[in-house]
């Protein structure tokens, strides 16, 4: 008998394939082809993992709140959308509420998530300086998901930020670049600021020539254009890195309002291979996240805490994801 619960994570990495391919050979939701099907159901049945799915239970809420910092990010979207996914075929439902960046309208759907009968939360928390009372004495399991707060006792899901800044440099550093920016917002944001310190050891390590060129940028305003261009007057980067797809978008429109091209003068690196990267003229590489795996590895822990109590004592748990890099350069 096993004492450790099997996370969908553990099965795919035996397996040698993606967590999605897991969830979809567990619960029938897309073909699979034979030979991987059966591979993977071996590995099930070899570590013991539990597929009783909640419907089982004749007791227990079925609804799971879900709060985004916000939604119409293209790396919410695409986490949500494998959060509930993952929840229907499990006969759970979702009750999705969007912080929109504002501290205050997170504690207002923080309260109102927790008055309803939800058996888990998952959310993705706006300061990682300020942890809520509210969730630190929830009742319920709650799954941190791409965010964190600094000090906390529940299970985070995510991709290692840090190391990911370090990676976006050191990538630029290799082509040439020598006066290398970092664009991204206040850096109470949990990934901003492990992206940026990523970017700051780099250069202390192996630039040291090179200060720190940082831009925070207010998020949502409508001062954007303007900070980023008297940034880039003012520090001369040859290369930047941008620390959400949303940034890099803002500085695209900016670069080519003051006639800087991409890549000849300034080289780029973003997060998330944007459908709208797809038709640029010019080449931006991306530090790639696993999005999809993100969103079915968090409802999955949190399904698993939720029929299982036990698992609840397990505290500041941190499952850090692989991520990838497009090189267009």
């Amino acid at each position: 008998m096993q004492n450790k619960l099997v996370r969908l994570e553990d099965i795919a990495q035996k397996a040698g394939v993606s967590i999605t391919t897991v969830s979809h050979v567990i619960n029938k939701t897309r073909y699979v082809k034979r030979e991987t099907r059966e591979l993977v159901l071996n590995i099930l049945e070899e570590m013991n993992y539990d597929i009783r799915k909640p419907k089982a239970k004749t007791s227990g809420s079925k609804l799971i709140g879900v709060l985004v910092a916000d939604i119409t990010e293209d790396y919410y979207i695409s986490v949500v959308k494998a959060i509930e996914t993952y929840a229907s075929e499990q006969s759970y439902s979702i009750l999705l509420c969007d912080s929109e960046d504002d501290v205050e309208k997170e504690k207002r759907n923080i309260r109102n998530i927790l008055d309803k009968d939800v058996g888990g939360l998952i959310i993705s928390p706006i300061n990682s300086e300020r942890y809520p009372k509210e969730i630190k004495d929830a009742q319920i399991p709650v799954v941190l998901v791409d965010r964190k707060y600094d000090k906390h006792d529940k299970v985070f899901v995510g991709i290692n930020n840090f190391e990911s800044g370090y990676i976006g440099t050191k990538y630029l550093a290799s082509k040439g670049c020598k006066a290398i920016g970092f664009i991204g917002y206040a850096e109470t944001v949990y990934t901003v600021h492990q992206r940026a310190v990523g970017y700051r050891d780099f250069l202390q390590e192996h630039l040291p020539g090179c200060q720190p060129r940082v831009l925070k940028l207010n998020y949502r305003k409508e001062d954007s254009n303007k900070l980023i261009r008297e940034f880039v007057e003012e520090t001369a980067p040859d290369g930047v890195i941008c620390a959400t797809s949303d940034v890099c978008y803002q500085l695209i429109g900016s670069l080519e309002e003051m006639g800087i091209g991409i890549p000849d003068r300034i080289k780029v690196v973003t997060y998330d291979d944007n459908k709208w990267l797809d038709y640029l003229k010019f080449p931006v590489s991306v530090i790639t996240q696993p999005t999809s795996e993100i969103g079915f590895t968090a409802i999955d822990i949190l399904v698993r805490m939720m029929l299982h109590p036990e698992e609840r004592k397990k505290i500041a748990t941190e499952i850090f994801l692989e991520t990838g890099f497009i090189d267009r350069l």
